[in-house]
């Protein structure tokens, strides 16, 4: 039994949902992972999640009297203030009453909601290397690409709830690829870990998957080189948009592609600094998280654990 009250998280992913309690230094005492479903109703997927909390906590022997509160990363545009998944376009769910659902089995503890993104640039904010700054850009390269912006170690959301939608800055104007939100050469549809995957395929590296595409540029494939290559200057292109317009004191970068961000970094880069203003802009710190493959898990618990 533990004597101080710890957070639970609950990160649903595009591909996976986390569940885990995390105590106050960031350690995930307890966590299970399951496919997200985005085949069935999004309240099927909710009480799955109830379901996996209530396993977690009985394996270490709490109860809801030891939760602090509940802290939910959701696949995409959210309503933090009323607690609701407004539109995850890739599973079709909308209006979604996250909170509600959560709250009817947890009315006395507090919850709280965010798109995913930004709860890891909280979780970085909190946890992580964005101790260290006023103003950060957190992005993450995966599935697809996102970003969160931290304004005077806040996050900005933005009138309608879209700041640091990074994946969807153009990058791509003559021969643009089709991307997920209807638009064409957009960050997300050039450089997600499903983009360089498409990329292996046309170039018959198979079978193609971002992971498979790394592990063959580790081993000096030149083609899976040269994807990454491409898509470390796509990314560069966009970084450098955002730096000039926002300033940042730093753009970390987490996401499953950012395992490989030693292949992407040197070409991020290069890119980068030929397109910057300004010579601080030049020289910005441009990181690998340091909350590694559970950033979305501590982002959900760093929602609560922030507002302490």
């Amino acid at each position: 039994m533990f004597n101080q009250k710890i957070v639970a998280g609950i990160d649903i992913g595009g591909t996976k949902t986390l569940i885990g309690l995390v105590d106050h230094s960031g350690n995930i005492l307890v966590s299970q992972q399951f496919p997200t479903e985005i085949d069935v109703e999004p309240k099927i997927h909710i009480d799955k999640c109830i379901e996996s909390l209530r396993n977690c906590m009985k394996k270490i022997g709490i109860h809801d009297q030891s939760l602090l509160g509940i802290g939910v990363n959701v696949p995409g545009l959210a309503d933090p203030k009323k607690g609701i998944l407004i539109h995850a376009p890739y599973a079709g769910w909308k209006s979604v009453p996250v909170k509600s659902y959560l709250q009817e089995i947890w009315p006395e503890i507090p919850i709280r909601i965010a798109n995913d993104v930004n709860a890891c640039a909280l979780g970085e904010l909190v946890f992580g290397r964005g101790k260290e700054f006023q103003h950060f850009l957190w992005v993450t390269i995966s599935t697809g690409i996102g970003g969160g912006v931290i304004i005077e170690r806040k996050i900005y959301e933005g009138e309608h709830f879209i700041a640091g939608e990074i994946g969807h800055l153009v990058v791509e104007w003559e021969n643009g690829n089709l991307c997920g939100c209807g638009n064409r050469g957009c960050l997300e549809a050039h450089a997600s870990g499903t983009a360089i995957a498409k990329m292996a395929e046309k170039m018959s590296l198979l079978p193609a998957t971002s992971k498979n595409v790394a592990e063959l540029a580790y081993n000096g494939n030149k083609t899976a080189l040269d994807i990454y290559k491409q898509a470390g200057e796509y990314i560069g292109r966009a970084l450098s948009y955002a730096a000039n317009v926002l300033n940042p004191g730093a753009i970390i970068i987490g996401g499953g592609v950012s395992l490989s961000y030693d292949l992407l970094e040197p070409h991020i880069r290069t890119t980068f600094q030929s397109a910057v203003i300004d010579e601080t802009n030049k020289s910005m710190p441009i990181l690998k998280t340091a909350l590694g493959y559970e950033a979305g898990l501590i982002g959900a618990v760093s929602l609560i654990y922030s507002n302490e």
